[in-house]
């Protein structure tokens, strides 16, 4: 079952048009700069771990973006409609198409704003460069920082085995981490907003892939230099559901609130 929120200006096969739509035919047709996510934040931190949706399904939603490998072991990066595998050994790989995502978060990226850092900054600097950027703080934004980066510090997850799975705050001792020296690569990550905490992760969140495809994984934290950094909008999302036992019977933190309980009873 899936979900699209978005703003509709006109209609096609039930499928939204927006300006950034390209179509090569009426049978091949591309939605830029429009989120697609498979699964849910909160259920995957509760430990659903297991991969329901394949690369191949996968990279036909988006060729940029985020997403956490089949039992977990490491961290998924989408780009120019590749997906690469950083595991918890350190290894960069790019898994076959049959290869199985738990939760990913996938757009066509078409960049509509760029802006240069050259001198050196922090994480802390980048970022705050970057939020004065985003006009809109209740949009969803796509975001790729390429440069060379004087240190990245990465994290990627071993792989789980036995059920029932660990909740994922619960093997934080087990990450792993990596710490890159004077390379050259790509953040590929998004700005959420508040509202959609828990469906998705809110703020800023990006993974790492070197030029040569070695290094990779979650970023914890980073200094950059001669930094490109290209922004997106994006216009809206789709969210898929898994339909698989374990998410259907996953229980969810009830999250109460109260002015919306009273304006549906009328009190």
């Amino acid at each position: 079952m899936s979900c699209i929120l978005g703003y509709s200006q006109q209609k096609t096969n039930d499928f939204p048009i927006s300006k950034k739509m390209i179509s090569d035919s009426k049978k091949d047709s591309i939605v830029y700069n429009r989120l697609y996510q498979y699964g849910i934040a909160d259920a995957f931190v509760g430990g659903l771990y297991k991969g329901t949706l394949s690369l191949k399904d996968l990279k036909s939603k988006g060729n940029f973006g985020l997403g956490a490998p089949d039992m977990l072991d490491g961290e998924l990066t989408i780009m120019d409609g590749k997906v690469y595998q950083t595991k918890a050994t350190g290894l960069t790989v790019e898994p076959e198409d049959g290869f199985k995502t738990a939760l990913s978060f996938v757009t066509f990226f078409s960049p509509e704003a760029t802006l240069f850092i050259e001198k050196k900054a922090d994480r802390l600097s980048v970022l705050q460069q970057i939020s004065k950027k985003l006009l809109n703080k209740n949009s969803i934004y796509a975001v790729k920082v390429t440069g060379k980066f004087n240190l990245v510090k990465t994290r990627a997850f071993p792989p789980v085995e036995n059920e029932p799975f660990p909740a994922l705050t619960s093997i934080f001792h087990k990450q792993k981490t990596f710490e890159f020296t004077h390379t050259e690569g790509v953040m590929i990550g998004y700005y959420i907003p508040e509202y959609l905490n828990g469906i998705n992760v809110k703020d800023f969140h990006f993974h790492f892939l070197s030029t040569d495809r070695k290094q990779g994984g979650h970023i914890l934290d980073f200094i950059g230099e001669n930094l490109k950094i290209e922004l997106a909008e994006l216009d809206g999302f789709e969210l898929e559901i898994p339909k698989d036992k374990d998410f259907q019977n996953f229980q969810f933190n009830t999250k109460d609130n109260e002015a919306l309980k009273r304006v549906e009873q009328g009190k």
